[in-house]
């Protein structure tokens, strides 16, 4: 479960694994965002990492307090190495999806960006942990910046691979050049889950670069052309998007003022998703005013 709201709220449901996001949503006090099994669930909740499981799928949350702006990519390895000891101790072996969330997102701390300082822990994490970073088996995910608090990362495994899926518009992030840090961002643009479909964090990135800088409507519609790509893609592996009642989207806003086009763009693009929470948050590029991740799946009665 996901806790997105300003000021740390009173939870819900207190026996399940859940991270409280420290984000202002547009219009509501509190947004939650709740995974749930049809099966029987196990719970582990310890200090720093909690699941749960029910035998095919894993979700997970936890989180580091960093002393210091400098040490991001110290924790950032720390998370991930907890995380993938976890998975294996756990027997679920392929990490599907993560969130991850941390304060200062585009500051700077040692001549680095916090971001790039993030993706090298991560991917030192993915090295010492025998991970493969590769075409097809990098899990989806998003990176945003929150108002205070500390490392947060969620995770969603399970017992078999997902089906990944790739942006022919886009490098893949995990080849990006080295002007976009050190290490690239160890992420794939989606992932399809049986006959559900995970859209990671996406923005108006083409090749590896931004585009329409201090643009917030171009910037939209690029956007929008990524995600339709990553449909598509997803539909040649069988996704099927002919009820758009199933898609629910989160929208990162880092300009409050910037909502009103972007609520009535999408409300053009998308009026007959479920739900569409606003959020406001730093996109993990300085030069983005808007992301958009998704959730795609069928509407069971």
């Amino acid at each position: 479960m996901f806790a997105y709201a300003s000021a740390q709220p009173e939870l819900p449901l207190e026996e399940v694994p859940c991270s409280w996001v420290p984000m202002q949503v547009i219009g509501e006090e509190i947004w939650y965002e709740i995974w749930i099994s049809s099966g029987s669930v196990a719970v582990s909740l310890e200090s720093n990492i909690s699941i749960s499981s029910d035998g095919n799928y894993l979700f997970g949350s936890l989180s580091l307090e960093e002393s210091d702006a400098a040490q991001l990519e110290a924790k950032t390895y720390e998370a991930y190495s907890t995380l993938f000891d976890t998975l294996d101790r756990e027997g679920y072996p392929a990490l599907l999806r993560a969130w991850n969330y941390f304060p200062g997102i585009n500051d700077e701390a040692c001549g680095v960006e916090r971001y790039r300082a993030f993706n090298v822990g991560r991917h030192e994490a993915f090295c010492s942990k025998g991970q493969t970073i590769a075409e097809g088996v990098v899990p989806a995910a998003c990176a945003l910046g929150t108002t205070q608090g500390r490392l947060a990362v969620c995770f969603l495994a399970g017992k078999q691979p997902g089906n990944v899926i790739e942006n022919p518009r886009q490098t893949n992030a995990y080849w990006y050049p080295r002007d976009f840090g050190p290490r690239s961002p160890t992420f794939s643009r989606g992932i399809l889950i049986g006959d559900v479909l995970l859209i990671s964090g996406t923005a108006s990135i083409v090749g590896s670069e931004s585009l329409h800088p201090d643009d917030v409507v171009r910037q939209l519609d690029e956007t929008l052309r990524n995600l339709r790509v990553v449909v598509e893609q997803a539909q040649l592996r069988g996704f099927d998007a002919s009820d758009p009642a199933g898609l629910c989207l989160n929208v990162y806003l880092r300009n409050a003022d910037d909502y009103p086009v972007v609520r009535r763009r999408l409300d053009e693009e998308f009026g007959n998703a479920k739900h569409v929470a606003y959020i406001m948050a730093d996109v993990c590029r300085a030069d983005l005013l808007v992301e958009i991740e998704a959730f795609w799946m069928p509407v069971r009665e």
